[in-house]
Formats: C-alpha cells, sequence, structure tokens
C-alpha cells in the first residue's frame, strides 16, 4: 500500500534555509536550500506552462550541474518522470531512448545544443534549455515570472520520479523505473552505514548524473539528509586530487569505480591526507589491494559495494573494519533487503557457501522496467528480481561475486552488454558472425575483444571493424581488439562456449 511522503527540498529548505544545498564547482555558483526551494517551485510551475502533466516523460540531456537535480526534484512535484539521458551514447543510441519513452520534452545545455536540436528535427520533440541564450525556450527566462509551486503533500511512495535506461541481456534498451518511495527506502539504507547527515556533511559529485551510480547512490541520499552537493562537470582527477585530499576543503564523502580512485591516488600530493573523509565508497568493481592499502595507509577505509540501477542501486556496503577481512567480498547487505543465491535451472536455493543466481527484494528495488509486466518480465520472479550475477554468501553473511549469468562485462564501471555490441559487428558486411567478451585490464577493470569469422571470400580488418563499431556506438562500448577466427567453440545446441573462449584468449 502506497504511503504519504514529504517534499524532501521544501523541508530541507525549513530546516536549513540558508545552508548551502548544492554547487557547481566549474562555474562556483552556490544555491542555498531557500534558493533551491524557490528554483524548484517556479520551474515546476514553467513545466506546467509547457504541458507536462503526471505521467509525462521529461528528457535531460546536459553536462552535470546542480540544475540537473532542481530539474528533478521539479518533475517530483510535477508529477513527471526524469529521463536523464547517458551523453556517451551517440545520437542515434538516443534517439532510440526518446521514441521509446516518448518524451515529452527534452532540456539540453549549450554542450549538447547540437544534438537535442537533432533530435528534435528527427522526433519533432520540444526543446527548453539552460546556459543557452539563442534558444526559444530558456528555462532562466521562463521562471523570471512563473510564480512559486508549493508541494501539495499529495507525494505518494509509489510515484514513479525517475526512468533510467540500462540495457538488457539481448542489448536493446530498457527503462528501470524507480519510485519516490524507493528513493527514499535506498536512502535509509545507506546513510548508516555510509555516516552519511545533514550539514557538514559534503558530497564530491564526479560520477555522471545520468547513472544511478550517479544519481542515486549518494547524493540523493545526502540531499534527503540536508547535506551539500558539489558537483564536477567532468571528472576532473587532479583537482578530485586536491579537492579529497586537503581537509580544508571540507569534504566527506565520495563515490568512484575502482579506475577512478586509483587516478586519483596518481594525482595525490605525497603529504595528501584522506582521514577526514567519512566515507569513501568503490562502486562497478572489487577494490584493487594496493588502492585500498594506500587510501587505508592516509587515514580512509574504502567500502566496496554491489548492485545496480534496478536495485536502488545499493545492495551491500563494507563495513570499514572489515575491509581486508573480507577483502574477497563486496560487503554486507544494507538493511531492508533480502537476498537469495539460487540455482538458475531448477529456481532453488542453493546450499549455505554455494554459488547461484542473486535474487533480490525490498522495498528499495524498481518495481519494474517502462511498459514491461513484471508478471511475464523474465527478470522478475514472484517479488524477485533476478539480478543476473554469480554470488555465494559466506558464514558472516558476507556476498562474493563469482561472475556474470548475464552475458556483460564493466569497463570503468560501465555495463557493455554483448549482445548490443555484436549484432553491429554482425552488421558490417565482411563479418558472418561475431562473439564479444569481457578480459581483465588493469585500468578499466574489463574490456571488449570481439572474436569474428569472416564472410566467405571476404577479409577482416581489424581497425575497420572497430571503426565501423566507434561510429555507432558509445565509446566504452568499442573492443579494444578484433580477433579473426574460422569458427567458435560450441555446445551440442550450437551455442557459443564464450567460457572457453575466453579462455582460449587469456
Amino acid at each position: 500500500m502506497a504511503t504519504h511522503l514529504t517534499d524532501w527540498v521544501a523541508f530541507n529548505a525549513g530546516r536549513y534555509g540558508t545552508e548551502i544545498a548544492v554547487e557547481s564547482l566549474d562555474s562556483g555558483q552556490q544555491v542555498t536550500w531557500n534558493q533551491l526551494e524557490d528554483r524548484v517551485a517556479r520551474l515546476s510551475t514553467v513545466l506546467a506552462e509547457l504541458g507536462i502533466r503526471r505521467g509525462d516523460r521529461v528528457g535531460l540531456i546536459a553536462d552535470d550541474d546542480w540544475r540537473t537535480l532542481a530539474l528533478q526534484f521539479a518533475c517530483i512535484r510535477s508529477g513527471a518522470i526524469f529521463v536523464p539521458f547517458n551523453w556517451r551514447l551517440t545520437t542515434l543510441e538516443i534517439e532510440v531512448l526518446c521514441k521509446d519513452a516518448e518524451v515529452s520534452l527534452l532540456v539540453h545545455d549549450d554542450t549538447w545544443q547540437a544534438t537535442a536540436t537533432q533530435l528534435s528535427e528527427q522526433l519533432d520533440l520540444r526543446l527548453a534549455s539552460w546556459s543557452c541564450p539563442d534558444a526559444p525556450r530558456d528555462l532562466d527566462v521562463l521562471m523570471d515570472n512563473a510564480a512559486a509551486h508549493r508541494p501539495t503533500g499529495r507525494y505518494l511512495s509509489d510515484q514513479t520520479t525517475q526512468m533510467l535506461y540500462t540495457s538488457g541481456t539481448t542489448g536493446l534498451p530498457k527503462g528501470a523505473l524507480i519510485t519516490l518511495g524507493g528513493m527514499a527506502w535506498h536512502a535509509m539504507n545507506v546513510q548508516h552505514e555510509m555516516a552519511i547527515s545533514g550539514p557538514p556533511a559534503r558530497y564530491l559529485s564526479a560520477l555522471p548524473l545520468f547513472h544511478a551510480a550517479g544519481l542515486n547512490a549518494i547524493v540523493n541520499p545526502t540531499l534527503m539528509a540536508g547535506g551539500r552537493i558539489s558537483i564536477m562537470r567532468r571528472f576532473d582527477p587532479p583537482r578530485a586530487a586536491e579537492l579529497l585530499g586537503n581537509a580544508s576543503h571540507g569534504f566527506t564523502h565520495f563515490n568512484a569505480a575502482p579506475v577512478m580512485w586509483r587516478m586519483i591516488l596518481e594525482n595525490s600530493a605525497p603529504d595528501a591526507s584522506y582521514a577526514h573523509i567519512d566515507a569513501g565508497m568503490v562502486g562497478g568493481g572489487a577494490i584493487p589491494p594496493d588502492v585500498g592499502a594506500y587510501y587505508s595507509e592516509r587515514g580512509l577505509e574504502l567500502q566496496a559495494g554491489w548492485g545496480a540501477t534496478e536495485m536502488g542501486p545499493s545492495m551491500t556496503l563494507m563495513p570499514k573494519s572489515m575491509r581486508v577481512e573480507k577483502s574477497h567480498t563486496v560487503g554486507y547487505p544494507v538493511q531492508h533487503v533480502q537476498i537469495r543465491v539460487v540455482d538458475p535451472v531448477t529456481n532453488e536455493d542453493v546450499a549455505p557457501g554455494g554459488v547461484g543466481e542473486a535474487w533480490v527484494r525490498g522495498p528499495s528495488i524498481s518495481p519494474g522496467y517502462w511498459r514491461r509486466e513484471a508478471d511475464t518480465d523474465p527478470d522478475t520472479q514472484a517479488g524477485w528480481f533476478k539480478c543476473g550475477d554469480a554470488v555465494s554468501i559466506d558464514e558472516d553473511g558476507y556476498v562474493a561475486l563469482r561472475g556474470r549469468f548475464k552475458d556483460m562485462y564493466k569497463s570503468g564501471g560501465e555495463n557493455v552488454f554483448a549482445a548490443e555490441v555484436e549484432r553491429v559487428i554482425a552488421a558490417h558486411p565482411d563479418v558472418q558472425d561475431a562473439a564479444v567478451v569481457g578480459m581483465p585490464d588493469e585500468k578499466w577493470g574489463e574490456v571488449g575483444y570481439a572474436v569474428v569469422v569472416a564472410e566467405e571470400g571476404r577479409t577482416i580488418d581489424e581497425s575497420v571493424v572497430i571503426a565501423h563499431v566507434a561510429e555507432r556506438l558509445a565509446k566504452y562500448k568499442v573492443p579494444i581488439r578484433v580477433i579473426v577466427v574460422d569458427d567458435f567453440p560450441r555446445n551440442v545446441t550450437g551455442k557459443i562456449q564464450k567460457n572457453v573462449l575466453r579462455d582460449q584468449l587469456s
């Protein structure tokens, strides 16, 4: 049963009015809770004047900026669904997502004005913008004369507030639906273990805000608590190292992929100290031992986590005291979740300590995907979300990742689904068939290797195939190698045996 919830921005404006709520480190602009409430209230009115109604989708393609968060909260107040798009994707890929979401309005900044204009022309989309003085609908101008739309108290926990796209195992995009109640429960799940509170809590935001990891892992829990979000437009390793490694800047929290933590390490000053950081989360991969040791020696025990967009995103977090003892795991389950380890063939729980597919449930879990029925969705089973990750749980309750049942790998913290890349490669006239696998990489965690069979009478040029993919997919999806073979190792049903393929490539 849905419950009524309060408006986070209005509540914290009353509680912390003159404290800084959000800021953009690149522009230096700082916004208090009172100012953020005023923008959200006026922006909500502007959305209504632009025809946005409850349930409509409002898309965004923009570099990270405090106004992204204001738009998110204005959508919540208006009852609209916030849909931030991954600007790492090609225009063609974003076009597919815009069509799927049937966005009613696409908001953009000056960096992405050309892309948004192209999408508008192709899809007949209405546009609005910020930092674009020559654009027809500048949100800052429209808000000048807009009345303030104050909270109505009509927020229900089952209100869909975000749609975050994540590729499926077939490579087709899926919009994971995030509810207001799910956001609140997730915030409670991480606030205690990550020591997130109101002022003087200050989070350095360097992960893209179109990702669940960037938007929901710590940013929204910190905002719910009344803390400050300081946003970098793009991740800048030297600057991040300087901001985090010096206590005078006041940062208390940070979240990044393992490769980002390593880049900060490489750019840190000799006398850098991280003892003032209350919590440092590592997502998208395990903590490399040398990276964990480096920060530990300088006062910060990194905390590994595991999850996914559909999971809130956090399912587990590593208690600081257990980083070394449980380094082979991704931590302990957060409070308000349940995890089963299931045999993916029989759908029965495996014996304690055994390896199986992780099934999860709890109030922070997504209720499902855009326009997919939960009862018939293969990713759900009687209220459980089937993660596709192979895990085991030890006698102390700590979760260890053992692999992936779903055909996916992570490169630099980004999910890459092999089926999507394989379809693009197979469309090249010289290629008869293709298989893509993730291979270990010291910098990125994993990178893609494409194994291909040539069409009869054709010759495959590795650079040509890589360029073909680069024109059609985001950079992190492009394989770094193309290996030509006569045929693939297959099982008796003809399916490519990727585990054998990986062994051959090792």
